[in-house]
């Protein structure tokens, strides 16, 4: 792993959002498609905000084709909550993105139709020659994607159960725990070690806890995060806060500030 603390989550975010468009850049000028593994939250917001800009400044994502790492089950497209809105408001309503490059995980499937849905999902990446980078926030019960605790390391793309952990922290994007969904669909933890690079973001005090615990604990099922350890092209950005509680002397550690 290879962990870069910036000063603030904006800095950051820019850095996050250059190392995207670097690869997306390598792959236009070769007149290769750019696979993104993409996630939602408040942890990405200031990243879609720069890639926003980079766009405008003349970087093309019309060879971009993106994967999101999960969706509320059941959810309406149009609703203010569902991931599919967030992405089109946050990121794709601003870019010069195909509509026929994106894919999201659909909560208004029918029961019935849902796992049908899962294979073809990673049918799809696969069919695209897998996904070259994928961004991951972190729960804080250490879930990637809404892998919570006690999923395999070879789980794939699936309706799952959330957690209480991660429904109270949803609370405060909706009116009530109630109307948080009890379930999602989401990328299996083996769908995001199967990624060729994967940049996860971090940012203040609340994390600072299960940072430290996915990057030096013990690889387990318990905390889906510690999964990470095992890939060979992992870059995690923190800012000073998240970053806080790290031993330096056990981890590559690299500092940085931007202007």
């Amino acid at each position: 792993m290879e962990v870069i603390v910036f000063e603030n989550s904006e800095s950051g975010s820019l850095h996050a959002a250059q190392v995207i468009a670097n690869q997306i850049l390598m792959n236009n000028s070769i007149n290769e498609d750019t696979i993104l593994g993409l996630a939602t939250g408040s942890t990405p917001i200031d990243m879609y905000k720069e890639l926003i800009e980079i766009n405008k400044k003349g970087v093309s994502f019309s060879r971009v084709i993106t994967y999101n790492l999960d969706e509320y089950y059941p959810m309406k497209k149009s609703s203010s909550h569902s991931y599919h809105s967030y992405m089109y408001d946050n990121f794709f309503r601003h870019v010069d993105i195909h509509e026929e490059n994106i894919f999201i995980p659909d909560g208004e499937l029918k029961e019935e139709d849902v796992s049908e849905f899962c294979e073809e999902y990673e049918l799809s990446i696969k069919k695209n020659n897998g996904i070259d980078i994928q961004v991951l926030g972190l729960g804080l019960n250490g879930h990637i994607g809404f892998n919570e605790p006690g999923f395999s390391k070879n789980s794939l793309t699936q309706k799952v159960t959330l957690s209480e952990t991660t429904r109270n922290a949803a609370t405060k994007y909706f009116k009530t725990k109630e109307e948080v969904p009890k379930h999602a669909i989401s990328m299996g933890i083996r769908t995001i070690l199967d990624a060729d690079q994967i940049i996860l973001m971090a940012w203040g005090k609340k994390k600072a806890e299960i940072v430290k615990e996915c990057i030096e604990g013990s690889v387990r099922e318990s905390v889906p995060g510690t999964f990470l350890q095992k890939h060979k092209n992992v870059t995690l950005i923190l800012d000073a806060e998240s970053a806080s509680k790290l031993d330096r002397s056990k981890i590559t550690f690299l500092e940085t500030k931007l202007s």
